[in-house]
């Protein structure tokens, strides 16, 4: 049987060491980083050390001045110097499968950072300070205890691809739908009741299979996943995510968030109504007979994002396409929001607009109040899909004019 060499030979591995650019010493039975890498590595630019016994990084590992590769998976790593934060030359970091509870902050330092792959650890939240990763292009966080994502991940200007499974998401954070480089958005096995009701300005690829409480999908963003398909047209609510879309409702959950009790009896085969539950962005929603004006506040969320922003959407050509143009604030605007209110107004902006009224003719944001529309779409069989109107002439233009769904009566409940 094949053994770990638990004793190397020092010269041996020093001469390796001097020897190479590309350090490989995967499954090896190192319990410390070796420092033979410090004295004679210096030159060294890639390092691979998965699948060892390691349980910290050394101090003195920022003075490998040329590594810009390190690749720590499968180790017993459960914290980490903040001397790390001083490799600054680093562009890919590998922490995946040990046993963090927490990320370090230290890594918010990582300036030329492009992958960061933290996967199958205990973490539960991302800290602010990887707001400032402003060059990454890949985060992965699969197989950790996140509960929720921080707004600022769709702020990072060059972020691609996130990589989120096997958490304990409930939502996502909808600046990721002005995120302006995004590619991949995989978000399976989690526990998500909703999905951000616009559409996204990227176009990414979304991966959500195999959340039981997603029971229903906004307009935009069911033909933006369409286009995708090169289809306008499915049959089978697999093919857009696997596990998704059932009738039931996650009961032991208790929020603030609006809840709308659907009556789709007869047309499902459990013969039973839906529970659906609205992004908390949402605070109030309307039917489409009721003649009302909208609160100052979202009157005044709209003005100021009309004046700032481009941000249009399409929803009525065929196939099904969604269009996104979108310029977002100077940078210099936050220091006009200085009370409370006033950053709280800054986040609702900066965050995204919950939808595009899906008129054609309007195309005004909407953040907190919208007249609700909802049917099963002649797009995607026995789908339950969610229309935002900005207000009740447009809710009446559209749902007269429409020819996507079927329409169903839904009432609030507590």
């Amino acid at each position: 049987m094949f053994q770990l060499n638990m004793d190397p030979d020092p010269i041996e591995m020093a001469n390796e060491v001097k020897n190479k650019v590309i350090l490989h010493w995967n499954c090896r039975g190192l319990v410390e980083f070796p420092e033979v890498i410090r004295l004679h590595g210096g030159h060294i630019q890639e390092i691979y050390l998965k699948w060892n016994r390691l349980t910290t990084l050394p101090p003195w590992i920022t003075e490998l001045f040329n590594v810009t590769n390190l690749y720590m998976y499968g180790n017993r790593i459960e914290q980490l110097p903040a001397e790390l934060g001083g490799m600054s030359q680093l562009t890919v970091l590998d922490l995946s499968a040990n046993r963090l509870q927490l990320v370090p902050t230290c890594i918010g330092n990582l300036s030329n950072l492009r992958s960061l792959f933290l996967g199958d650890n205990f973490i539960e939240r991302l800290p602010i300070d990887l707001s400032r990763l402003n060059n990454l292009e890949i985060l992965s966080v699969s197989g950790n205890q996140i509960i929720a994502l921080p707004e600022w991940i769709g702020s990072l200007p060059r972020l691609r691809e996130l990589y989120v499974d096997n958490n304990r998401l409930r939502e996502l954070p909808n600046r990721l739908t002005v995120a302006p480089e995004l590619t991949m958005i995989s978000v399976c096995s989690n526990r998500l009741r909703y999905l951000p009701l616009n559409g996204f300005l990227s176009a990414p690829c979304i991966r959500f299979d195999a959340n039981e409480y997603l029971n229903y999908i906004s307009y935009p963003l069911l033909f933006q996943l369409l286009s995708q398909l090169h289809t306008s047209v499915v049959h089978d609510r697999d093919c857009l995510a696997f596990g998704c879309f059932k009738t039931h409702y996650d009961t032991n959950v208790l929020n603030t968030n609006i809840k709308l009790y659907i009556k789709t009896r007869g047309l499902y085969e459990t013969d039973a109504d839906i529970i659906i539950e609205l992004p908390r962005q949402l605070l109030k929603i309307h039917e489409i007979h009721e003649n009302v004006t909208c609160s100052l506040w979202e009157l005044a969320l709209r003005k100021v994002y009309t004046e700032r922003y481009k941000h249009t959407l399409d929803i009525s050509v065929s196939p099904a396409n969604v269009m996104i143009f979108y310029e977002p604030l100077l940078k210099n605007t936050k220091s006009d929001f200085t009370s409370s209110t006033s950053c709280t107004l800054y986040n609702l902006l900066t965050n995204g607009p919950t939808s595009i009224c899906v008129n054609p003719q309007c195309q005004q944001p909407i953040f907190t109040e919208a007249w609700i529309i909802i049917g099963i779409s002649r797009h995607a069989e026995s789908l339950i899909t969610i229309a935002l109107c900005c207000c009740r002439s447009c809710a009446t233009a559209f749902s007269a004019h429409s020819n996507t769904t079927v329409s169903l009566h839904w009432h609030s409940i507590d």
